[in-house]
This record gives C-alpha cells, structure tokens and sequence, in this order.
C-alpha cells in the first residue's frame, strides 16, 4: 500500500462520525392499557357487566427519545360489539410517529326482548308478545327494542322466530295503504266528488301515488293516498 494511500485512511478513521440519535422503547403493554381505557370509557355503566379481553397486541414500539405520549383514537360504530379494534398513536415531542392497533374480544350481558311465539311478515307489532332473556348484547346485530312502545304503530318486515331478540329492523311503518288493502277511491272532476270502493295494487303512505283498481274496473288506475285507507285518483 502507498503511503499515499495509507495517510487517506488515517485522516477518513480520524475524521468525527456522526451520534446515533438516542432511542426509546414503548412497551405493549402500554400501548395494550391505552387502548383498553379508551374500551373502558366507553363501556361506561356497564363495565361491570362486560368481560374484554386482549386477542391481538402490538409488539414494543422502538422510537426516538422524547416526550412520548399515547392517544387512542375514540370509537365509531356499533357498540357494543364481539370485536373491537382501537387505533394508538405514538407521539414523540408532539409528533404522530407510529400507530398500532389494539383488538379486544367483547362480551356483555343484559336482559334484552325476545320474541315469545313465532310471528310472519306484517304481524302487527302491538299484537306480538315480547319477553325478557339474559343475551350477550354484543352480539346482536342491529338496534335492541328497549320496550314495547318503541315499536308502536310498525309490524314485522320480515317472519320472526320464538326466542330470537327483538330489533328495531325487524320492522317497518305500518303504511296507510297496504298491497291488497280494500279502500275508499274518491274520484274528483271540478265541483263533482264521486266515491267508490276498490283493491290496492300497491302500498305506501300520504302522498304517495300506487295502482288501485276500482271495484268492477278491468284496468287499474293511479290514486294518491290522502289518509288511511283513502285515495283520490289522478288519471
């Protein structure tokens, strides 16, 4: 080797290198107990009924020296449900620099409605016979009817099974014309007001304009709904 080259090597290995930046780890379970106050919160009134438990943590978070803090996002959706994921993110001095994700498994129990008989589409919800049952409502997919009045004037969209819990998408508005329904069809010509009876060919509510077809009538014609079990025909 040249001494040429010898005396580069010397002045690169004398030459001053730059300091690793000081690093820091977060451990999971801080992470872990961030995310399960922000579950905790939300439970509210019913922590104590509830049973959460860890099925899936971050690994330890390596980041930079600092003022470290933790801020799990707030929760949106359905609640309460099985499983849960809530978002972390890791600041240092302010600044978001990494985010994991904390996922819980949910359990809670509460006496809920059920149905006491099997019921088909269109029962009448004032002629159905809601229970209480023990029922983990986490999960129950769609809103729980809390007490019969909450349904008042709806029935069943769709058949409903002994037992089964009572949700408010199991029903719908009971319409103020239904399919098949026999009313009162008023035709008006000016001064003139005629009245007649007739079949619904379709359903809906006041204002809405469906198919009925005037007793004796081959063809159907179309009526607006003015109130229940009324039309006024406008063709």
């Amino acid at each position: 080797m040249s001494r040429l080259a010898l005396a580069s090597m010397l002045m690169l290995l004398s030459l001053p290198t730059e300091a690793t930046p000081a690093r820091e780890s977060v451990a999971a379970a801080r992470i872990v107990a961030a995310a399960r106050a922000q579950i905790d919160a939300r439970l509210g009134a019913d922590r104590g009924a509830a049973q959460v438990s860890v099925v899936g943590a971050p690994e330890d978070v390596v980041v930079a020296r600092g003022t470290v803090t933790l801020n799990a996002h707030a929760l949106v959706g359905r609640w309460p449900r099985a499983r849960v994921g809530v978002p972390v993110d890791i600041r240092v001095d302010g600044q978001v620099v990494r985010s994991a994700t904390v996922w819980f498994a949910l359990s809670v129990r509460h006496d809920v409605l059920s149905y006491a008989d099997d019921a088909p589409t269109s029962r009448a919800a004032a002629s159905l016979k809601l229970v209480p049952r023990d029922a983990d409502v986490a999960l129950v997919q769609g809103d729980l009817v809390r007490e019969p009045g909450d349904v008042d004037g709806m029935r069943l969209r769709h058949p409903v099974m002994a037992g089964s819990i009572a949700v408010r998408e199991d029903f719908e508005r009971m319409p103020d014309v239904d399919r098949q329904q026999r009313i009162v069809i008023v035709v008006t010509r000016g001064s003139v007001r005629l009245q007649g009876r007739g079949v619904a060919k379709g359903k809906g509510f006041t204002g809405d304009v469906i198919p009925v077809l005037v007793d004796g009538a081959e063809a159907p014609v179309r009526a607006r709904i003015t109130e229940k079990g009324v039309v006024d025909v406008v063709q």
